[in-house]
């Protein structure tokens, strides 16, 4: 699962976007929510975090390995102290949602490979709030996938 976040901070909105791919990465399901009243980043990458984590459990997976450009949130996922920051609850909720699975797991990736996610982030607006795609994919979406399995491989160093 593939979860990404865009923020404006002029008006405190952002849009929450969710991939979900087979061990093959093909996309089995995507979708897009916009977010009000979200008072930063970090904050809206965690929303989307549990919206993809509650979608997962929803669709009856198992084996869940979450993938996040976010390193400030991968941080606090895997700090059991996190319950202490400004994010804490939507941190307990991901980490309880996460025992929910037979296999969890937090890892970082870079943004080059995410470019589904991106563009999924593009069809949540403040007046179509959401788009959701499962059993039919869309070509495009599929294409997106192939590309983001190539781009992977990054330099960490340079994605902060």
């Amino acid at each position: 699962m593939n979860s990404y976040a865009s923020f404006c901070s002029g008006d405190c909105t952002g849009s929450a976007e969710i991939v979900i791919r087979d061990h093959d990465g093909v996309v089995l399901v995507a979708a897009a929510r916009w977010l009000d009243d979200v008072p930063d980043a970090l904050t809206a990458e965690a929303l989307a975090t549990k919206e993809g984590l509650e979608l997962a459990a929803e669709l009856g997976y198992q084996r869940v390995i979450l993938e996040s450009d976010c390193q400030s949130l991968r941080s606090l996922l895997r700090d059991p102290s996190s319950r202490r920051s400004v994010i804490g609850g939507p941190c307990f909720d991901i980490t309880e949602l996460g025992r929910e699975f037979g296999e969890f797991r937090v890892e970082w990736v870079c943004r080059g490979a995410k470019s589904v996610a991106h563009v999924c982030a593009t069809r949540a607006t403040a007046l179509d709030r959401i788009s959701f795609w499962v059993e039919s994919v869309p070509e495009w979406l599929r294409d997106l996938a192939v590309r983001d399995i190539a781009a992977k491989d990054c330099n960490p160093a340079s994605d902060q």
